[in-house]
């Protein structure tokens, strides 16, 4: 058993190193960061959530309400329970000469040569951001099946984005689209067998 968690760890890291330090650029450097960037999104988002939920009849306001839920769910679960339970550390707090970009400082890092330098507190495992939109993705794709191609690109984006800023390895993100789809299923089920109508 530890020969195989060893070399799923080595693969982690090989991917991690590829995608970080490798695939880097100016470009990428320029456009990653608002991939991640809530703050970026949030008025885009806000107001087509409220256009959509003053347009869309009954069965879309209760999906639009609930995908708050979805929300909540998957990021307390992330940061309140696995991450404390698993305390993995971010990459960038032990990889050496990997990027980082510090989102408080709005600036890229090469971190130090020998990866002894904490860059980020917080654990790493899962990633909330990919918890997040993987949960948004599934659980809009259920009601709306027409869009998940645009769902499913834009969660693949910000997952990449993670890895590619140094904030989280490639399974923490892959552990929060695990985490993300579950529960949006757990909760798109259940709403639709219940609270929706299907004449609507």
């Amino acid at each position: 058993m530890g020969h195989e968690l060893s070399w799923i760890s080595a693969w982690d890291r090989s991917v991690f190193e590829l995608i970080n330090i490798s695939f880097s650029s100016e470009f990428f450097n320029l456009f990653m960061p608002y991939l991640s960037d809530m703050r970026f999104w949030a008025i885009p988002l806000g107001l087509a959530w409220v256009v959509w939920f003053f347009k869309t009849d009954r069965n879309g306001k209760f999906i639009a309400l609930s995908c708050f839920l979805v929300i909540a769910a998957t990021d307390q679960i992330s940061a309140t329970l696995i991450k404390p339970a698993v305390q993995r550390v971010r990459p960038c707090n032990v990889v050496p000469s990997c990027n980082y970009y510090d989102v408080d400082n709005d600036k890229w890092i090469h971190t130090d040569r020998f990866g002894l330098t904490e860059y980020k507190s917080s654990y790493g495992f899962p990633s909330n951001h990919a918890a997040n939109i993987a949960g948004q993705a599934v659980f809009w794709s259920y009601f709306y099946p027409q869009a998940s191609p645009l769902f499913i690109v834009i969660a693949i984006g910000v997952g990449y984005s993670r890895v590619y800023l140094g904030h989280h390895y490639p399974l923490d993100v892959a552990a929060g689209y695990l985490l993300g789809i579950v529960v949006a299923l757990g909760i798109a089920y259940p709403l639709r067998i219940w609270v929706l109508h299907e004449d609507d």
